[in-house]
């Protein structure tokens, strides 16, 4: 899965070494560390996803409501299709 924020691209996958863990890259050091600063960085040598954390199921559960919460909504346009 891919998670795209304003300041970088995370890729998403099953961490092939460790069953209960999620293997998650990005492109962006500082995203990384702004989500999962307490675990330990890695470099892929990806040049599209050069950091990476392992980090269990709900440490990443916990960073995707913080990604949520920071949706700003008024940048998105109308939509005619959707009516509230």
């Amino acid at each position: 899965m891919i998670i795209q924020t304003n300041a970088g691209t995370f890729l998403i996958q099953n961490c092939q070494t460790k069953n209960d863990r999620i293997a998650i890259k990005s492109d962006s050091e500082v995203e990384i560390l702004r989500f999962f600063g307490s675990t330990p960085i890695s470099k892929t040598g990806d040049y599209n996803f050069p950091y990476q954390v392992s980090v269990c199921k709900q440490v990443f559960s916990d960073a995707l409501i913080l990604m949520i919460k920071e949706i700003d909504y008024m940048d998105f346009k109308n939509n005619s299709d959707l009516v509230q």
